[in-house]
């Protein structure tokens, strides 16, 4: 039975080429975060410290993924345009969304650096995945103003 199983198989991407259908693995990620800091963020008051640590909702960010042909990956990187190197985020998956195949890896908090790092692993399509954003470091030390950074996900066949 394997044997017809091969033979079937170049037969099906000959005629999908000849055709003009392209099977390509596509990715949308929606979502946002953005935290405002100030006073009422101080541990204890006037004259001490800001709370170090921030997390956003559970589902502030929503991946799918598509036109997956087997195993893929997901990572993960971000590209400063306004940032204190005091700063560290993170990211973490916080469902395995919806679909056929199976989703693993991603479910620890990963720092999230200016290289691309692998982030979690799948298998054929899936959708609804959730993201949570965490940012520490956050200190009455860093200079007052608006540090922005945007966060690339990318997904390959593997």
């Amino acid at each position: 039975m394997k044997k017809g199983i091969e033979n079937i198989v170049p037969i099906i991407f000959f005629l999908l080429s000849f055709c003009g259908i392209t099977l390509a693995i596509t990715i949308g990620v929606s979502g946002n975060w953005s935290k405002t800091i100030d006073s009422s963020d101080l541990q204890s008051g006037a004259g001490s410290d800001l709370n170090d640590t921030y997390t956003s909702s559970t589902d502030t960010v929503t991946v799918d993924i598509s036109g997956t042909v087997g195993d893929w990956q997901l990572d993960v990187k971000k590209i400063d345009s306004n940032w204190d190197a005091g700063l560290v985020l993170y990211v973490k998956r916080t469902t395995d969304g919806t679909g056929f195949g199976s989703i693993s890896q991603g479910t620890t908090y990963q720092q999230v650096t200016d290289i691309d790092q692998n982030f979690f692993n799948g298998t054929d399509d899936r959708s609804n995945i959730k993201v949570q954003l965490q940012l520490t470091g956050v200190s009455i030390q860093i200079q007052p103003d608006i540090y922005t950074t945007a966060v690339y996900y990318t997904v390959s066949d593997i």
